[in-house]
């Protein structure tokens, strides 16, 4: 049997098993009014014996498909590393990359050799040009000290590439982690500040001068924090557009030498960038004047040994991981050293270098084509369903609507894997330490930024690796993105019927399908350049019906009183509305013509709830909840599916629920 027929017999073994699990009416609460709680009505059984596993911050639908995938990966690299690929072969580089971060006798052996020459370029520091040129050789390697860099789009012109410069250089999670002064917020700003010296501490400082350095750190990025953007105020992407030359970029911030930075980082070719947040780059210029040269050697050195402790040996793992895990996040042991491994190869998001090649072998053997088939059909559908409401939405002028249907008609997807793979010939990955591997990845990942800057923009491009239970849209490019990751059960059961997959990844394809329309996205053309093609009075109605969405969110309240942050969570919010409606106006158009039967007593349109409620199941460690209202875009998951429902009298119909029980009194109705 060739490998294609394999495929094809073991994607049908899955869909046998998966039809028989499909929907377990057995889990509904039925204790819970579905009118009253949904969320508790379809998850509370399930949450009431939920145990979230101890390496875990949190658990539930997204995190249990995770597992499944990491699973499956790691058996993958395990056998690859019984028979090694060829040599310089990608799947060759991931086995070895793997096979480093698993070396931990080598690990411990190497201690902080693959990082000493970093350590001494930034103790080295002894003028402007020299922390300059550090800054340069340290954003090379991705360390992200002081500020960021990378190349993207042109928000205004999409078919080219543009380099940017980006606030950064913090080691708390946000800004304002720097400024709130409640209690806890306090006791985190200490434990940083412990966390700071520990690592100084086990790079061989004393204990007096490790307390002394993180107190320096501590107060330069608080500097730093001062002069950044808010995560509210970074979403409007008109004040995040601000190209110069590099000549304007020396006149604005001219304490700072921007052509040395650029030769260290390998950019001397660059001449104009994106200066995204003006203001923090005259602060940080002035900064790197003002502030005395060993604070900047003491700042530099942290951030190398930030940057680097997850590659180094275990005390530093561990001491990484008991703050940023075990504190901000609640996590209560250690994870399996080679789900660790996996997670620095290949990020949380799939954003690492190498995670593309790693995630190959995922594929091979979890997405055959005849899933690709499946989820290419269910987006046409619910892409048409957003004609449809575009078509008929009565608030929006005809200028605007012929728009915005060009924009859904461009709207490019793509569904599983790259139809071309990233090229890693130039990735010098072999048998060489774990941070080794790490830097010289991070090194690759540059080079190939920087070589962009010459090429038109390449469409066919993935930034999220295929293997992550995750979608996006990207508004530069106007295209939303499908990984293998996501398209497994119960977000996607081949097997299931329609109500359950409309209900699940349709509404995951809807809300990203919304992005490209939510009040970000919307300012971005079919071409995705930054452009108003917007009447007068068609944004001044769209942003009348957003601020009922901002104002509804701004009412949850979560852990330790904390309320969701309307302003930040928009756009997500506006996605999850609006991908809800279509995915349901997209199984009304499946549904035509066919009997709809109900199935153990549900009918369809209940079974598309339920499996809407059910793929945001979670339950959230308290510091995590924490994190998550204070820094994601995205709201907690329950609120997810409480604010969504607010606003589908449909679901009030489908439960023959009171309908001023279960709708908003200002239902946002945008699209």
């Amino acid at each position: 049997m060739n490998r294609s027929a394999l495929l094809a017999a073991a994607f049908a073994a899955s869909l046998s098993l998966a039809a028989k699990a499909a929907l377990d009416v057995a889990e509904l609460d039925t204790r819970a009014s579905p009118c009253s709680d949904f969320y508790a009505y379809v998850n509370g059984r399930w949450l009431e014996t939920a145990l979230i596993p101890n390496d875990r911050s949190s658990w539930g639908t997204f995190s249990i498909v995770d597992k499944n995938n990491e699973a499956i990966l790691l058996q993958a690299l395990a056998d690859a590393m019984k028979s090694p690929p060829p040599t310089g072969s990608d799947a060759r580089k991931a086995v070895d990359y793997f096979a480093s971060g698993m070396d931990v006798e080598a690990i411990e052996a190497a201690a902080l050799e693959p990082v000493r020459p970093q350590l001494a370029r930034a103790s080295a520091v002894d003028d402007a040009e020299s922390l300059a040129k550090a800054l340069g050789a340290f954003h090379a390697r991705r360390i992200r000290a002081g500020f960021q860099f990378t190349v993207r789009a042109d928000a205004k012109d999409s078919n080219r590439y543009l380099a940017q410069l980006m606030q950064g250089g913090l080691g708390l999670p946000d800004r304002d982690y720097y400024f709130r002064d409640d209690a806890k917020s306090k006791e985190q700003r200490s434990a940083y500040v412990q966390h700071v010296a520990r690592l100084f501490q086990l790079a061989g400082d004393d204990a007096k001068d490790a307390q002394s350095h993180a107190q320096v750190v501590l107060a330069l990025e608080t500097k730093l924090a001062g002069a950044s953007m808010t995560n509210v105020e970074r979403r409007d992407p008109e004040r995040t557009y601000n190209p110069m030359s590099i000549a304007k970029l020396e006149a604005l911030a001219p304490e700072f030498p921007w052509r040395a930075y650029l030769a260290a980082l390998g950019a001397s070719q660059v001449e104009e960038v994106n200066v995204a947040q003006p203001a923090f780059f005259q602060a940080f210029a002035k900064l790197s004047r003002e502030r005395e040269l060993p604070e900047w050697r003491t700042y530099l050195r942290w951030q190398v040994l930030h940057a680097t402790a997850p590659v180094l040996p275990r005390a530093f793992v561990d001491a990484d991981f008991d703050f940023y895990q075990r504190e901000l996040r609640g996590r209560r042991a250690y994870p399996e050293r080679n789900g660790h491994v996996l997670e620095v190869i290949g990020g949380h998001y799939g954003e690492e270098p190498m995670a593309q090649a790693v995630a190959q072998l995922f594929v091979a053997r979890a997405f055959p084509p005849a899933a690709k088939q499946r989820a290419e059909e269910l987006v046409r559908n619910v892409k048409e369903a957003l004609a449809t409401r575009l078509r008929n939405v009565e608030w929006m002028s005809d200028s605007t609507r012929a728009r915005a249907l060009e924009k859904l008609a461009a709207m490019r997807t793509k569904i599983g894997y790259p139809d071309r793979w990233r090229d890693y010939r130039d990735a010098k990955i072999g048998s060489q330490p774990f941070a080794t591997n790490w830097l010289r990845a991070n090194e690759f990942e540059t080079r190939r930024l920087l070589g962009q800057l010459a090429r038109p923009v390449d469409r066919g491009e993935w930034w999220m690796a295929p293997h992550i239970v995750n979608a996006y849209y990207s508004s530069e490019l106007n295209e939303i993105v499908f990984p293998a990751g996501i398209l497994q059960p119960p977000f996607f059961d081949a097997a299931a019927d329609d109500a359950l997959n409309y209900g699940a990844i349709g509404s995951v394809i809807g809300h990203e399908i919304t992005h490209g329309f939510d009040d970000r996205g919307r300012r971005f053309d079919a071409q995705g350049n930054l452009r108003d093609w917007w009447t007068e009075a068609d944004t001044n109605g769209y942003l009348t019906r957003a601020k009922r969405l901002e104002d509804q969110y701004a009412g949850f309240e979560g852990v330790d009183g904390i309320h969701v942050n309307g302003k930040l969570t928009l756009g997500e919010n506006i996605a999850d509305v609006g991908g809800l409606k279509i995915a349901y106006l997209a199984l009304q158009h499946a549904l035509e013509g066919t009997e709809r039967k109900p199935i153990d007593g549900l009918a369809p349109e209940q079974r598309f709830f339920i499996a809407f409620a059910r793929e945001w199941r979670t339950a959230y460690r308290p510091a995590y909840e924490r994190l998550l209202l204070q820094t994601d875009q995205h709201s907690p998951a329950h609120f997810r599916v409480r604010g969504a429902l607010a606003h589908m009298p449909e679901f009030a119909h489908a439960f023959a629920c009171e309908p001023a029980k279960t709708l908003a009194a200002q239902p946002a109705d945008i699209w």
